[in-house]
This record gives structure tokens, sequence and C-alpha cells, in this order.
């Protein structure tokens, strides 16, 4: 293990159980993500389907059904 996760844990350790498991959930569901996004981008198929969701909204943005994104569009 790497010593900056060394020290994530023994951060956490020092945390409630209620934190911790928290914390473990969050680092679960993260990696199984990860997981998900990589099997998806391996698969053969995606190059496509992003081929067309890509050119969707260039036809989209074309029509002019689109709106900027400026940095207030976050803003609350």
């Amino acid at each position: 293990m790497i010593e900056r996760l060394k020290q994530a844990f023994d951060l956490a350790e020092q945390r409630s159980e209620a934190e911790q498991e928290l914390l473990a959930q969050l680092l679960l569901e993260e990696m199984q993500s990860e997981d998900r996004w990589s099997a998806l981008f391996a698969d053969p198929r995606s190059d496509q389907l992003l081929e067309k969701l890509v050119a969707e909204a260039i036809a989209e943005d074309d029509a002019g059904e689109t709106e900027e994104i400026t940095g207030d569009t976050f803003a609350g």
C-alpha cells in the first residue's frame, strides 16, 4: 500500500465508527464506478455510441437548442 493511502487510513481510523462506515462506502462506490466506466469504455461498441452522442450534441447546438456554460452557470 502506498504511503499516502496509509495516511488516509490512519486518519480514518481516528473517526467515529459511523464516519468510518461512510468513508468506506464512498471509497467502495468510487472504485466500483471506475470499474464500470473502464468496462464500458473497453467495449468496442462504446466508440460508436460516443460518436452518436457527439453528433447529437453538435446537431442540438447547431439548432440553437443549447445554452452557453459560463462560470456563473454553476454558482448558487
